[in-house]
């Protein structure tokens, strides 16, 4: 990454260097210091001050880069396999086709970008069907689509650039007609199951062309594509046409998130039957932020939209043409108002272009705020008002008026990202409330410790809706966003329905407690979320970790996490059958993901760092958690207990695909794997298994502890576990 030094910055550079999306430029001071890779800014908030420290991705350093890059041209047909280097500049010269039989695979970090140029000179690709494209490229190492303008000058966030990305594919149906833009290219109806390849962390940026009327090309366009393809972890932003269509199909999409198009932001047509999946939207130009035509019900599980007041119409959803159902749930409308033609959040079309299917709709843990006459439009406006009504979970929500945020929340709330949120005392998320989030959001919470420290617990029979993305995070964190240091709040507790026979009331606030009603429960949404400078001991033995987890459901969803500086541990899981995915976790004073009472979950792409505290993962309770997916690294500094620690009697777990790197130096040298005294119990080694597992420790410092014998016996009998002794 560039070592920036005292660089004056216009607010459109801000923009740029921020990451994309709908980003508010604070003018003043126009003067920016970047230290070292670190931006620092003072910023006026509201419900807080405080310093804005902006750290620029590898997004930023991979496209300011792209123009010093050799050049190498895509033109016409590819009709050879091939592979796209992050060692060049791949630039787009009119229509690219890769042709079918044919695979292009893309390296993570490599940039392509279109040609300025319209009508027949418009520069896009088209991957076609039985061709396959394999971008799959990382969060440090995003594949980078975009115009040769933008490569010129990173802070030109101008639409229309270039044409952009089309899949076609196998999975269309009768509806499916040819390719709109370029009608020599169509899809048939031969594999529902068929695969395109793989677009994973891809960023699509400036696109839009528009060849003649109802001729544009999209950010993203999909055209019959089979549910075998990959679509996930992908960005479009500034569009002269919808960020995504999608004719027909059953491909499924997860982790979206759309801003800054001049037309629609996500457009189904023609019988899309697909699952969109977490799902974020900013509609601050253009039309609605779903449009949905054609005899379809697509379903859309965890979203956020919102609109702002200089969109011009169709609200968040518009359910444009007669036949047209759909599937909503999990999700969050924040509809301002404002827009140019009044349109509502939910909006229907005029009677004489049919009325919605509304059979073939449905509405559950939809949370929604609008000015009252903006709730529902349209012709059938009526009935999907209705369908709302009946459905489970769906509530029409408020925004609360105080930005500090004391004792329950009741009924539906919504907080925006257009303040800081304080958190003073104890806050409760109370049975059959809902608390939705946006995307970009900061909740702080207030100094104090005893009776007076700052939490939040959401309780058993409540809902936390968190959807943040990779460049809008949701941030808990103390009242000095600034600060890199533990205990200056409490932290963020949910309690659920998934308990069992060992898990006791929170031991931090007896008043709270898990029942064992429903294993699936589901507590919400917890995704992008970053939990900082959390910790506070109540008394001894009721410490409130980054984020405790009290017997919550496997309908749960909590991905994309990170703990930092925490004054006990970072993750704490007490029963539950709650699952986790990428999770990274580091600088706890005590443990770093500790689970205990029967937890049965399985975590996923695990990353601990213990430059302190004790073990990188603790278990206690008779339990058999899965770890698949992690790594860890014990520092010197670290106190004891070394990476995993099998902390009591009748513990058992299965570690896979995982690496351990043990530096040895801790205060108490226990191994990389360790064990309690005998006197404490042994561990459960028939439920205890290890496979594709590597070690690199010390002399000494592998297995320790009483159970340390069987724990090496079971490691050594497992498939592709290696220690090596440095």
């Amino acid at each position: 990454m560039m070592n920036l030094k005292n660089i004056a910055l216009s607010a459109v550079a801000i923009a740029a260097i921020t990451g994309c999306g709908d980003t508010t430029i604070y003018q003043e001071p126009s003067n920016v210091t970047i230290i070292g890779d670190t931006i620092s800014t003072t910023t006026g908030t509201t419900g807080s001050t405080g310093t804005v420290t902006i750290t620029p991705t590898s997004f930023d350093t991979i496209l300011a880069g792209a123009k010093f890059l050799p050049q190498e041209t895509l033109a016409g047909n590819i009709s050879t396999s091939m592979t796209l280097t992050n060692d060049k500049l791949w630039v787009i010269d009119g229509l690219a086709v890769v042709k079918s039989g044919v695979i292009l695979t893309i390296e993570p970090g490599t940039v392509i970008a279109g040609l300025e140029g319209t009508g027949d000179a418009t520069s896009y690709m088209i991957v076609d069907k039985g061709a396959d494209i394999l971008a799959d490229g990382t969060k440090d190492k995003p594949i980078i689509f975009t115009s040769m303008q933008r490569v010129e000058d990173p802070t030109n966030l101008a639409v229309g650039q270039w044409g952009g990305l089309t899949l076609i594919g196998h999975a269309g149906n009768s509806q499916v007609t040819p390719y709109e833009v370029n009608t020599a290219y169509t899809a048939d109806a031969t594999d529902m199951a068929d695969s395109s390849g793989t677009l994973r962390n891809v960023y699509i940026l400036n696109s839009g062309i528009t060849m003649a009327d109802q001729k544009e090309i999209n950010g993203l366009s999909l055209i019959g594509v089979g549910s075998g393809t990959t679509i996930e972890d992908i960005t479009v932003d500034y569009s002269d046409d919808d960020g995504i269509e999608i004719w027909g199909g059953t491909v499924n999409l997860t982790n979206i998130t759309i801003s800054n198009c001049t037309d629609d932001y996500f457009d189904i047509d023609d019988g899309y039957s697909g699952t969109v999946k977490n799902l974020v939207i900013n509609t601050t130009t253009g039309n609605a932020g779903i449009e949905m035509s054609g005899t379809t019900a697509a379903t859309f599980d965890g979203f956020t939209i919102t609109t702002g007041v200089t969109q011009k119409k169709e609200g968040a959803i518009f359910f444009k043409k007669g036949g047209i159902g759909g599937h909503f749930k999990n999700g969050t409308i924040i509809h301002n108002g404002g827009q140019i033609t009044p349109d509502g959040a939910i909006h229907s079309s005029p009677a004489a272009d049919g009325l919605v299917d509304i059979a073939n709709v449905s509405f559950e843990n939809v949370a929604m705020t609008a000015p009252a006459e903006l709730l529902f439009t349209g012709d059938s406006a009526a009935d999907l008002e209705a369908k709302f009504n009946a459905g489970t979970g769906n509530e029409i929500c408020s925004i609360p008026t105080s930005a500090t945020l004391a004792g329950n929340l009741t009924g539906c709330k919504i907080l925006t990202a257009d303040k800081i949120w304080e958190l003073d005392g104890l806050v409760v998320v109370t049975s059959g409330s809902k608390l939705n989030i946006q995307e970009g959001t900061t909740i702080v919470g207030l100094p104090g410790t005893g009776d007076a420290t700052s939490y939040m617990i959401v309780d058993k029979g409540a809902k936390i809706s968190a959807i943040g993305t990779a460049t809008k995070p949701i941030i808990f964190t103390s009242q000095n966003t600034a600060a890199q240091e533990v205990g200056l709040w409490g932290g963020l507790t949910l309690i659920g329905h998934a308990g069992n026979s060992q898990v006791t009331p929170y031991e931090v606030n007896t008043a709270y407690t898990a029942d064992a009603t429903d294993m699936a429960d589901n507590s919400g949404i917890l995704k992008y979320v970053k939990i900082l400078n959390s910790g506070i001991t109540m008394a001894d033995q009721k410490e409130i970790n980054g984020l405790s987890l009290i017997g919550v459901g496997s309908g749960t969803t909590i991905e994309d996490i990170t703990v930092d500086y925490s004054d006990d541990d970072g993750i704490e899981i007490w029963g539950g059958t709650v699952n986790l995915t990428n999770i990274t976790i580091s600088n706890c004073t005590d443990d770093y993901f500790d689970i205990d009472d029967g937890y049965s979950g399985t975590v996923k792409n695990l990353d601990i760092n213990t430059t302190t505290g004790n073990a990188g993962i603790e278990m206690s309770g008779t339990t058999a958690a899965t770890f698949d997916g992690f790594t860890i690294t014990t520092g010197v500094t670290q106190k004891k207990e070394g990476g995993v620690f099998f902390k009591k009697g009748g513990i058992g777990g299965h570690f896979k695909n995982g690496t351990i790197i043990h530096n040895g130096g801790q205060i108490t040298p226990d191994g990389a794997i360790h064990s309690s005294p005998a006197a404490d119990g042994l561990v459960d080694i028939a439920n205890v298994s290890f496979e594709n597992v590597a070690i690199t420790t010390g002399v000494d410092l592998d297995f320790t502890g009483d159970s340390a014998a069987d724990l090496e016996t079971e490691f050594t009998l497992g498939t592709g576990n290696s220690v090596t002794i440095k």
